[in-house]
């Protein structure tokens, strides 16, 4: 995390933009996060990359505050461009876009201290809840004085990110029917599946899915493979507590 820099008098704070570096394989992908980061007031993009070691390369020349980072790359993966970052002490926070959601590399990536993680593919509304935290998290570290409370501090980290994405629902999905899955979650004896939770509520896979989707991306469910004896792995949803 970015030190905390000396107290400045209310009179010299200024609000600068936040630098982010870009590293990803696809070019039409890497384009498309160019474009949603500056389409976010605050954030100015830097640089950008195809591969981990073309990005250590850059930043061991180039601060920057934040980098979003792809985990499957030529040359060097993402985890391995955050392990050395680390391991010398670069300051510098990251926000990891990937397609991978398996368990391992889920939980590799929460070890290695990441400040957010996006699956593919993700809404523009979810992307810029990531951004929004995060400038939020930097004005308020960059222009704090004294301690902070445990208030303070819970508005730093996940509790602040998840009240931003809730707060904003991704076009198409309303309050009321995400209101409805949630209780459908609740009330059953066994996670769903999305054609179970499409029956309970009334609406079609497609749409159940998405609803369901977004609950895991806010941290309110979570999905789990269940595999039978032939066929593709189900996938359930049950709600966290």
């Amino acid at each position: 995390m970015t030190d905390f820099p000396a107290p400045l008098r209310k009179e010299e704070k200024t609000v600068r933009d936040i630098t982010v570096f870009i590293v990803e394989d696809d070019p039409m992908v890497l384009d498309i996060h160019r474009r949603f980061l500056l389409s976010v007031p605050g954030f100015r993009v830097v640089g950008t990359a195809g591969n981990g070691a073309r990005a250590l390369d850059f930043l061991s020349r180039t601060a920057v505050d934040l980098i979003i980072l792809d985990i499957f790359m030529p040359e060097m993966d993402g985890l391995e461009v955050v392990e050395r970052l680390r391991a010398v002490r670069k300051s510098v926070d990251v926000i990891i876009i990937s397609a991978a959601h398996e368990a391992g590399v889920v939980k590799d990536v929460v070890r290695s201290g990441v400040f957010d993680y996006l699956v593919k593919p993700f809404t523009f509304e979810r992307f810029r809840a990531a951004l929004d935290a995060y400038r939020d998290l930097m004005r308020r570290v960059q222009n704090g004085q004294g301690e902070f409370s445990q208030e303070d501090i819970d508005g730093f980290f996940l509790i602040r990110n998840r009240k931003n994405i809730r707060a904003t629902l991704p076009k198409g999905l309303n309050a009321n029917m995400l209101g409805r899955i949630e209780e459908l979650l609740r009330n059953a004896d066994a996670p769903l599946s999305a054609d179970e939770a499409a029956t309970g509520a009334g609406i079609s896979r497609v749409t159940a899915r998405r609803y369901l989707e977004h609950l895991v991306a806010t941290g309110k469910a979570e999905m789990e493979r269940c595999y039978g004896e032939v066929g593709r792995p189900l996938n359930k949803y049950r709600l966290l507590p």
